[in-house]
This record gives structure tokens, sequence and C-alpha cells, in this order.
């Protein structure tokens, strides 16, 4: 039976990639539920409105709505790249042809294959990986709208998002879902009575593939539209903030960090969509694998840096969200305690 030190050296080098990654989102994760813990330990859970608010610097919002955002998406992420890192090595143990392709990471044979005795196991945790990147990719965009928006607030005094905000992002991240999901349905109806792959179900049945390419667009949509409201927000902060705001470095940071991975990680969406209608098969071999490496390492690159920019953001802002409620109710017991005192 072959393993992975007995495969391609391309094959060697994405399944390494993988392990990494996967082992960093499971650091993540666990250094944002020790954040949440540590909020809601300190009460730091719920805002504040403006007419309670003691002075400009109380923060109105805080960060627990951010970080459960995070904390699924890191968990979705590190799941994904677990599951990616499984597949590759039953693949490869199943000694069933496998190589690095630039229409998708992978390209598994056909599940049905008699070469194939983990078949099975590999489309099962194809669709499972499937169906977290969906909900990653939901959770991500979700995190990086509220956390802009209560950077903006904190700074500003201006209570963001408004009513359009919110109906305009709750439409496009419902987007995310709808698309991401339905092309998962269509691959589990296609994949019906087989054990193909969910790359595999999409490359092979036109519904899936137009439904799948629909998600990719959605996806580069909603991604694009909640980094223009970024801009928008820093725009308005550097405009009505002052200076001195804790707000105002975090966001941007934000804005010329985040904003131009979002951007380049789009344009790489985009090459991979037009990759699916590609016979790779043609390409020569250091093209193809040349492209996938591209494409693999700047998308998991990409994603880890902006998980890591919104947690950094999210922990810098919530250092000081509720401390200012915090110091009013102590010193507030600090001047009962005097007039008592005095009576």
């Amino acid at each position: 039976m072959a393993g992975i030190t007995n495969t391609t050296t391309a094959v060697k080098a994405v399944f390494s990639l993988n392990v990494i990654t996967a082992v960093v989102g499971f650091l993540l994760f666990g250094f944002g539920i020790v954040i949440v813990t540590i909020r809601v330990k300190n009460g730091r859970i719920t805002s504040i409105s403006l007419k309670r608010s003691s002075s400009d610097t109380d923060p109105l919002k805080t960060t627990l709505a951010t970080h459960i955002c995070l904390v699924v998406a890191l968990f979705c992420f590190s799941i994904a790249y677990a599951m990616q890192t499984a597949i590759v090595a039953l693949q490869v143990r199943s000694e069933s042809p496998v190589s690095v392709t630039a229409a998708f990471s992978y390209y598994y044979t056909d599940g049905s294959s008699p070469e194939s005795s983990n078949s099975n196991s590999i489309s099962i945790l194809s669709f499972a990986q499937g169906f977290v990147t969906i909900l990653f990719t939901f959770f991500l965009t979700a995190a990086v709208w509220l956390h802009s928006n209560n950077l903006t607030t904190n700074g500003t005094r201006v209570n963001t998002p408004g009513t359009l905000s919110r109906l305009w992002n709750a439409l496009i991240l419902g987007g995310i879902l709808l698309s991401g999901f339905a092309s998962w349905a269509r691959g589990m109806y296609v994949r019906k009575h087989t054990d193909l792959t969910f790359p595999n179900a999409i490359n092979g049945d036109r519904v899936a593939r137009i439904l799948y390419i629909l998600f990719r667009c959605v996806v580069i949509f909603s991604s694009t539209s909640v980094s223009i409201e970024v801009l928008r927000l820093f725009s308005l902060l550097k405009e009505k903030g002052s200076r001195d705001n804790t707000s105002r470095p975090l966001l941007a940071r934000f804005v010329y960090a985040v904003v131009p991975i979002i951007w380049i990680r789009n344009a790489f969406i985009l090459v991979n969509i037009v990759l699916i209608y590609q016979d790779v098969a043609a390409w020569s071999r250091p093209a193809s694998q040349a492209v996938t490496f591209l494409l693999i390492i700047f998308g998991q690159l990409a994603n880890l840096t902006i998980l890591v920019m919104v947690l950094w953001g999210a922990w810098s802002m919530g250092r000081t969200a509720g401390k200012g409620r915090e110091d009013d109710e102590l010193i507030s017991g600090v001047e009962r305690a005097q007039v008592d005192s005095s009576n």
C-alpha cells in the first residue's frame, strides 16, 4: 500500500501545505475561543446606546458578534483543510491516480473505479468539505462586515450599520448560502448511487457546474461589496472621528491590508472559474502545476491573512470594549460610598 512519502513531489508539497494550514487554523480557533471566554467572563459582551455613553471615548459596540462569526469561520476553515488532508492521504493509499491540476485543487478519478478502495470515504469527505467551505465563506464575509461597522461606530459616535446596509448585506450574505448550498445539493443529487467526489460531480454535470460558478460569482460580488463598504466607512471615520481615536488605525490597517487581499483573491477565483471550462489535461505538466500551486497557495494564504487580521483587530478593539461602562459603574459606586460616609 502506497503512502504520502511514495507519491509525487507535487502532491507531497500540497499535502504538507494543507497540514500546516489546518494546524494554524486550529491554533487560531483556540485563540478565538479563549478571547470570547475572557470577554464573557469580564462582562464585555453587550453594547451601550449613544444616550447612555458618558464620554466620547466610551465604545458603543463590542466584539462579541464579530468573534462568534470568526470562531465559526475558523472552525470551518480548519475542518475543511483537515478533511482535504485526509482525502489526499486516502487517495494515495488507495493507489488510484491522483494529480495536481489547475481546474481544481486536486483531480480524483471517478470514485466508482475498482482501483479506488477508499472511494466512499473520499466521496463523503469531499462533500463534507464542500459544505463547511460554504459556511466558512459566509461567516468570514459577515465577520469583515461586522468588524468594520463596529470600528466605525466606536470611532465616529454614529450608529452603523444603517437599515439599508443591514438589508443589503443580509441579502448578499443570504445569496452566498443559497447559491452555495444549491450547488452542493445538486452535486449530492448527481452523486446518488455513485462515489463521485464534489469536484467530479461539478465537472460532470452541467447544472451543478453552473450553480457552482454562480456561487463563486456571488462570493466575488459579496466580498467586493463588503470591501467597498469598508472603504466608505473608513472615509466616514476620517471625516467625523478624531485623529487619536483608537478605531482609526485599526480600520486603516483593514483598508490597506485586508481590502487589497480580498480583491486579489477575487481575481484568482475568476481565474479558477475560467479554468473549470478549460481542458487542463492538454496542458504540459509544469504549466498545470505552476498555475495550480499559485491558486492553492495564494488562496490559503489570503484566507489565513484575512482571518488573522480580523481576529487581531477584534482582539485589539475588544480590549477596551465595555471598559468605559465599567469605569462609570466604579465611579458611581465610589460616589455613593462617599455620600454614605458623609451621612
